[in-house]
C-alpha cells in the first residue's frame, strides 16, 4: 500500500490515543446531557430522580453519539475519496488535499472506532450505571450551587452586623425574653395557658 493508497490503515499510536481522548470528551457529554434532563424533570417537572429514566435517558444519548461518530465516518470517507485526486495549493482551511489524507484517514478511524466505543459502551450496564452516577452527582452538585448561591446572600451577615451587636443582646435578654418569662409565669400560674 501506498501513502496514497485511500484505504491504508491509520497509524494505530495517534488513533489510540484520538480515540481515547476522543471517548472522554463524549462520556463528558453524556455526563452534561444526562444531568440537564435529572435537573430539567426535578425543577420544571417537580418530578424526583428515577433511576430508570436517568438511564434510559443516558442509553438515548449514547446511541445519538455514536450515530454521530458514524455520520462523521461517511463524511470523512467521502472526502477523503475526493481529497485523493485533489492535487495543488491549498485555498483555504477545508480546501483539503493529497498532503492532508493522512490526517483524513485518521480522522475517519477515529470516528470509527469512537462509534464502535460507544455502542459497547451503551450495552454496558456498569459503564451505563456509572455514567448516571456521574450525572446524578453533577446535578445534585449544580442545583446545590445555585441554591446555595441565591441563599447565600440572606445567610451572611450585613457588613456592620457587629455595630451594636452588644445593645441588641441586650435588649433581647432584658426585654425581650423577660417579656417571653413572664408571659410564660402567667400562662402556668393559672393564667389559662396550655
Amino acid at each position: 500500500m501506498t501513502r496514497d493508497d485511500p484505504d491504508r490503515a491509520a497509524d494505530p499510536s495517534p488513533l489510540e490515543r484520538a480515540v481515547d481522548e476522543g471517548f472522554l470528551i463524549i462520556r463528558a457529554a453524556a455526563v452534561v446531557s444526562v444531568a440537564n434532563t435529572v435537573i430539567r424533570r426535578a425543577l420544571q417537572e417537580h418530578l424526583p430522580f428515577d433511576d430508570e429514566v436517568a438511564t434510559a435517558a443516558a442509553r438515548d444519548e449514547l446511541r445519538r453519539l455514536e450515530a454521530e461518530q458514524r455520520d462523521g465516518v461517511g463524511r470523512l470517507r467521502s472526502l477523503r475519496r475526493r481529497t485523493h485526486r485533489a492535487y495543488g495549493q491549498s485555498r483555504h482551511q477545508f480546501d483539503y488535499r493529497v498532503d492532508d489524507i493522512d490526517a483524513l484517514r485518521l480522522r475517519e478511524a477515529t470516528h470509527k472506532e469512537l462509534a464502535a466505543r460507544i455502542a459497547r459502551s451503551a450495552r454496558d450496564d456498569a459503564f451505563v450505571a456509572a455514567l448516571v452516577s456521574a450525572a446524578r452527582s453533577r446535578a445534585w452538585d449544580d442545583v446545590g450551587s445555585t441554591v446555595v448561591d441565591r441563599l447565600g446572600w440572606a445567610a451572611a451577615p450585613s457588613p456592620d452586623y457587629d455595630d451594636g451587636r452588644d445593645e441588641r443582646i441586650r435588649t433581647l435578654l432584658d426585654v425581650d425574653l423577660a417579656a417571653l418569662g413572664a408571659a410564660d409565669g402567667a400562662t402556668t400560674d393559672g393564667g389559662g395557658g396550655v
